[in-house]
């Protein structure tokens, strides 16, 4: 499976339990399913009265056999650890989270800076609309629900990234590569010195090579927010270029210089 068909797995089995609940016991398979993970994190086998957000989560992984990525735990700052510990865990204002993506809350977040407090609850990312996320979360009202959330909401103390593309079918594997002709080299060479010859482009700064920046990440699949290629290099075209930089372990700064150029371009 590709990685976005991996990412609608996921999304898929957190729906197919939409609607269950405690008061008829119908979410008890949900506690079951996080029961029969092995081993079972931290050695503690969840009652069916124990809040189950996190426990949602992780059956919905185990369901869908992405515990690898999917890290199991029965406790909100226990599986944002987990996330933390292996890099994928995001806490910037600025990110746009992708379907399939763990999301974290902290209620009572005052709104001031970054939010950095323990998180409350724990849901999965189902779609992302311009400025809106659709969430679904287990233990929600005692029940599976699904909630509408504002990307820039003071609440959202951060995401974890589970790491699809490294189970993915498409992920990138050392190929044989055919003799490449002089003239396809040096197509090559002419691209990579037009990449270095390319400004370096910062939060702030505006106009068409923006734009050009802009379509590039987007068209590699990293959203600059909902207003798409604008000229403007706001905090979603940042989070965009921070996000880009990261999956191609480069750089991490959200400056788009020669190395990012490159990679963007394909050179």
């Amino acid at each position: 499976m590709t990685e976005n068909e991996l990412r609608s797995k996921v999304c898929e089995t957190a729906e197919s339990w939409l609607g269950c609940r405690e008061s008829d016991g119908s979410h008890r398979p949900i506690i079951d399913c996080y029961n029969s993970i092995r081993p079972l994190p931290r050695g503690y086998r969840m009652r069916y009265e124990d809040p189950w957000c996190a426990a949602f989560v992780s059956a919905v992984g185990k369901r869908a056999g992405l515990e690898e990525i999917l890290f199991p735990e029965c406790a909100c700052e226990p599986m944002i650890a987990l996330y933390r510990k292996a890099g994928r865990f995001e806490e910037q204002d600025f990110a746009v989270p992708k379907p399939g993506d763990v999301i974290f809350y902290d209620w009572e977040d005052s709104g001031l800076g970054d939010c950095r407090g323990a998180s409350d609850h724990v849901g999965l990312v189902l779609s992302v609309s311009g400025n809106l996320l659709k969430i679904i979360e287990g233990n929600k009202s005692d029940a599976v629900g699904l909630r509408d959330v504002n990307i820039d909401a003071r609440f959202i103390r951060g995401y974890g990234q589970p790491d699809y593309l490294k189970l993915a079918d498409d992920y990138e594997r050392p190929a044989v590569q055919e003799p490449e002709t002089e003239k396809r080299e040096a197509a090559r060479t002419k691209s990579r010195e037009a990449a270095i010859r390319l400004p370096v482009l910062r939060r702030g700064d505006a106009g068409e090579t923006v734009r050009a920046a802009q379509l590039l990440l987007i068209g590699r699949g990293f959203r600059c927010g909902p207003w798409g290629a604008d000229g403007e290099f706001g905090p979603a075209t940042y989070g965009a270029l921070y996000q880009f930089q990261r999956a191609r372990k480069l750089t991490v700064d959200g400056v788009l210089g020669p190395e990012s150029w490159k990679a963007l371009m394909g050179v």
